[in-house]
């Protein structure tokens, strides 16, 4: 029913993805106009720009220079990168330092026509094929001077492919952009919870490189995986057509049949026939309006999404090396700024591979390098034209050998592994944690670890190290709301005089929409738009969770596969709804992880209406949530063994008197949903006291549990301010 969705998944069949995963339509046009009408120096800049391009390329020609040759070993240009990532997961995909590794990789491949299909390039268009002598390097020094990965990540956030209103936020996280590329990776580009958005990047511009907004934006869930799918691996095409536009190509299909007067170079480009997207050939060979062959493996098209993305032509390739000329890419590629970012080969240099790192799964303070809880926080430093002054196995002091600014609660541990590499492990856990990024942490080298002191390392002696925190989990509960723009608390109600609503829960979760249908005569649904509800096995049917029920990664949730997600909720088959209230079960995301949550449902007898009162999830990844109302169990509750929890109410710690010869096992804390909040185990009392830190926990009702040996459990209720 919801038209929007439904002619997003046509756009995105018409690129060719599969149902899992498909990117919408690149936005690089719609964009620069948007620009333009803010900037209008920016449109006589990029006017007077197209006369520059046409007589640069005149003068390449009429010089015969060789701009291009086929040595990605020793590239023409060399471009500095850095790649924010917003988030270590974007719709289920984990995004870490290898998968940029990769991705960048393949970019470099394709523009200089290494790519693996290369030799498979239609006869037709072979002659005018060429290739780009560039290659992309993650940069190695930060703009403090400080070592770096060139993979920074930052807590999960969108809208970066917007215009104007995320310009402060983009410029604050920007690398200078006289010195560096960025690149943003995000789940939702344009912060309207479309997580299907492929990509989009700005022409050349002065006034955005001034500001330190020029960018490409790109959506980490179709990251290049070395060992991905042949689907997964095609999206780095997609990322090439992206960096395209960043180097001034615009789409092939600029000018299409119906404009009238269709030319070959509506791109700019002479020797691109017009690929009229409308045709949406995919990788099948056909003609244009004009009756000329389509070039659909070029990467400035639609078509070659489809899975036969392959080349650039001359003229793209000229336009491309005009663009390298644009002042606001000209000071990317010069030698001074190539030793400044530490893009170089030379000697001597001070380099890491991975500089970021996020809090764990656990949301305990605990780093890794991808969230995920058995990672282990490691990262490579290597020198060039410099040696540790140490033996092979040693551990470096700190104090002696180097210096560590990190997150209270953490510290470095580094241990040289031959002359030239030694490991960093981070160890322990940050005692603050909230979410946010902490960006001035280092590492110092001293002159005791290194052979003949630390000048020989060049000017970077330090590392610049990123730690990402995430906030603490919680169970959000409350009433669906109406839309995201005006979102009014209401009860969702469906029934033969209002047969379709449209609602979304909260705003924060990345795919919060959903849709209540009265299909007919004894026939209820809800929409999902790809998102899981719990069912009966083997059927749509969705089922009825009774109050105090745990929904988790057990249960079996149905991911109703086509659009918009149509899962029954009563049908003349299917009728244990009729009458009854009970609960929904969910999955959703929040933040880039699966969530589990619930919503209150009521189905009017015989499948003649129903409504949705109520929602709650769990923002833990993969948490459990406990449908209400749910009174938990005191286990062998005993009052005559007297605990005392003071005081009460509490607000950042609870104080526990526990009774003379009560030897504890385990301290429990839950909230009222049934979710447990704290556990500590085999726990060490002093002189009976002890003290639980609560400073974490959101305003409300706790159940306390404290267990002994034996698994006698004394329950108290507690209350924090």
């Amino acid at each position: 029913m919801k038209t929007g969705l439904f002619l997003l998944a046509f756009i995105c069949s018409l690129i060719g993805y599969s149902q899992e995963k498909k990117p919408s339509e690149c936005r690089t046009k719609e964009v620069m106009e948007e620009y333009y009408k803010i900037h209008p120096e920016a449109r006589v800049e990029s006017e007077n720009f197209e006369k520059f391009t046409k007589n640069f390329i005149e003068n390449m020609k009429s010089n015969h220079n060789q701009f291009n040759k086929k040595n990605v070993n020793a590239p023409t240009y060399i471009i500095p990168v850095v790649f924010h990532i917003y988030g270590e997961s974007q719709s289920g995909v984990l995004v870490n330092y290898q998968k940029v590794v990769d991705l960048l990789q393949q970019v470099n491949l394709n523009f200089n026509g290494t790519n693996t299909d290369s030799n498979t390039i239609d006869p037709y268009f072979q002659p005018i094929r060429s290739t780009l002598s560039i290659e992309f390097r993650l940069a190695k020094i930060d703009p403090t001077g400080k070592a770096t990965s060139g993979v920074i990540f930052h807590p999960y956030k969108g809208g970066y492919g917007n215009g104007g209103g995320y310009d402060a936020q983009i410029a604050a996280d920007a690398w200078d952009n006289n010195k560096y590329m960025n690149v943003y990776i995000q789940n939702d580009l344009y912060a309207d919870k479309s997580l299907t958005d492929s990509g989009v990047a700005w022409y050349p511009n002065s006034t955005m490189t001034a500001n330190n907004t020029a960018r490409v934006v790109f959506n980490g869930a179709y990251i290049y995986s070395a060992t991905g799918t042949t689907a997964q691996n095609e999206f780095s095409d997609t990322m090439t057509h992206e960096f395209g536009h960043w180097l001034n190509l615009q789409h092939t299909f600029n000018v299409v049949c119906s404009t009238g007067n269709p030319t070959n170079d509506g791109d700019g480009v002479a020797d691109t026939p017009v690929e009229d997207n409308s045709t949406g050939l995919g990788c099948t060979a056909g003609n244009n309006c004009l009756g000329q062959k389509v070039n659909i493996e070029n990467y400035m098209g639609y078509n070659g999404s489809s899975g036969c993305y392959k080349m650039y032509t001359t003229g793209q390739v000229n336009r491309m090396i005009a663009a390298l000329n644009h002042p606001s890419r000209l000071p990317l590629w010069q030698n001074s700024n190539l030793i400044a970012t530490g893009v170089t080969d030379t000697a001597p240099s001070l380099t890491i591979n991975n500089s970021t790192f996020t809090e764990n799964l656990n949301n305990n303070g605990v780093v890794s390098l991808d969230g995920a809880v058995a990672s282990i926080p490691t990262a490579t430093i290597t020198l060039r034209g410099s040696t540790f002054g140490v033996a092979n196995g040693t551990t470096l002091t700190s104090g002696t050998h180097f210096t560590a600014s990190l997150p209270a609660g953490l510290t470095a541990n580094i241990v040289v592994n031959s002359p030239t590499t030694a490991t960093l492990t981070i160890n322990g856990a940050a005692t603050t944690h909230p979410k946010s990024q902490v960006t001035n942490s280092s590492i110092t080298f001293l002159n005791a670890a290194i052979t003949g002191g630390t000048t020989t390392l060049g000017s970077t002696t330090a590392i610049g190290l990123t730690f990402s925190f995430k906030d603490p989990y919680k169970i959000v509960t409350g009433t669906p709301l109406t839309s995201y723009a005006n979102p009014t608390a209401t009860t969702v109600n469906v029934n033969s005089g209002a047969t379709w609503k449209y609602f979304i829960i909260n705003p924060e979760v990345d795919d919060a929409e959903y849709g209540a249908w009265y299909y007919g005569a004894n026939q209820l649904k809800f929409e999902t738009y790809y998102k899981g509800l719990v069912c009966e096995t083997g059927t749509k049917n969705i089922s009825l969770i009774p109050t105090c029920t745990t929904i988790s990664t057990a249960n079996n949730f149905n991911f109703s596969t086509a659009n918009p997600g149509q899962l029954d909720i009563y049908t003349p088959t299917y009728t244990a709804w009729s009458g009854q209230t009970g609960y929904v079960g969910f999955r959703a995301r929040f933040e880039g992880y699966r969530i589990n949550g619930y919503f209150k449902v009521t189905v009017g007898s015989n499948g003649t209406s129903y409504s949705v009162t109520d929602f709650g999830y769990n923002t833990e990844p993969f948490g459990s949530i406990t449908t209400p109302p749910c009174t938990l169990a005191s286990e062998d509750f005993e009052t005559s063994l007297e605990v005392s929890a003071y005081p009460n109410p509490f607000e950042n710690e609870i104080n526990l008197r526990i009774p003379e010869g009560y030897q504890v096992k385990s301290i429990e804390l839950f909230d009222v949903l049934g979710k447990k909040v704290l556990n500590s185990e085999n726990t060490n009392t002093n002189n009976n006291e002890l003290k639980i830190s609560t400073s974490n926990l959101s305003s409300g009702m706790y159940i306390l549990k404290v267990k002994n040996d034996s698994g006698l459990t004394i329950t108290r209720k507690l209350v924090k301010k």
